[in-house]
């Protein structure tokens, strides 16, 4: 790829990306005759998608480069969609479960190899669309995951400055309790021309599944026009600890808590209000929502 100018879209509050490696980045892209502007997220909602829309209308600007976790890469995505613009992701944050699907953690040598000799290929996108409980329309797009449920609610709602400091550990812990105490929801789920009620602990829907998780749902590759929902039906710990087991085992489908469903589009409703998981990051609350795939809504070299 012919590349002569970047944006660095960074989150300064990134997990895992310091100073030192951003501008290391920077440098390493100046040394191969690359111009380099560096531009920084800020608390305001969407700001990551309002920043990469207003440097995909620069036609000078080759290729923006998402520095963050799986939230700032998902903005930038969301700001580039449907624009050709190309990106990458240099991963920043806690999880980073978008990238480490596709490469581990790459050096800035690496990865700046990686740029200046990839391609860019198309990949999905899935939006989210409802009507919180207050009332208003809420859209938001994700490209590593979705979900519901005390599980779920405890990897969204974890603290920032925890995950700063314990990264993974601080979700796996946070996960573990949830588990010893949680209760199970009625979902109403609606995909590939069924409609069928869920008794579930918690309900996710994939577009990746990176490392380690790959288990949980196999064949997602964000390429394919379709999600990977995966539901718990586990009332207890014991029937979650079951699950786990033949998870840990690759072989899920064995459990009987486990139920597995891939689609293009899927409906939840609850009568309780459910808190949705967004790209590991919590959503307003809503009873009704609706995920839809979008085919190759960005370009991104990946490798």
């Amino acid at each position: 790829m012919n590349v002569k100018r970047i944006v660095i879209i960074r989150n300064p509050k990134g997990g895992s990306a310091s100073n030192s490696k951003v501008v290391e980045l920077q440098d390493r892209f100046k040394e191969r005759g690359v111009e380099v502007e560096m531009m920084a997220t800020s608390p305001e909602v969407d700001s990551a998608a309002k920043i990469a829309r207003q440097v995909a209308a620069d036609d000078n600007v080759d290729l923006v480069i998402a520095v963050g976790g799986d939230g700032t890469a998902c903005g930038v995505a969301s700001g580039l969609r449907g624009t050709g613009k190309p990106m990458a992701v240099f991963p920043g944050g806690t999880g980073n479960l978008f990238a480490r699907n596709f490469y581990s953690l790459p050096t800035t040598e690496q990865f700046v190899e990686m740029v200046m000799n990839g391609r860019p290929q198309a990949i999905d996108m899935i939006r989210a669309d409802y009507t919180t409980t207050e009332g208003k329309p809420h859209e938001q797009l994700f490209m590593v995951g979705f979900g519901v449920g005390e599980v779920s609610d405890a990897i969204s709602t974890a603290s920032p400055l925890f995950k700063r400091i314990f990264g993974q550990l601080f979700y796996a812990l946070r996960v573990f309790i949830a588990c010893l105490f949680t209760n199970y929801k009625r979902y109403q789920v609606a995909a590939g021309g069924s409609l069928r009620n869920e008794d579930a602990a918690a309900l996710f829907a994939l577009n990746v599944t990176p490392p380690g998780m790959h288990t949980i749902a196999r064949g997602c590759n964000a390429s394919d026009h379709m999600m990977d929902v995966v539901v718990f039906r586990a009332k207890s710990i014991i029937g979650l600890v079951a699950a786990s087991f033949w998870l840990a085992l690759g072989k899920p489908e064995r459990s009987r808590h486990y139920h597995r469903i891939r689609t293009e589009r899927l409906a939840i409703s609850t009568t309780v209000p459910m808190l949705p998981n967004i790209d590991g990051d919590p959503a307003p609350e809503t009873t009704d929502i609706v995920l839809t795939v979008e085919p190759g809504a960005v370009q991104m070299i990946l490798s």
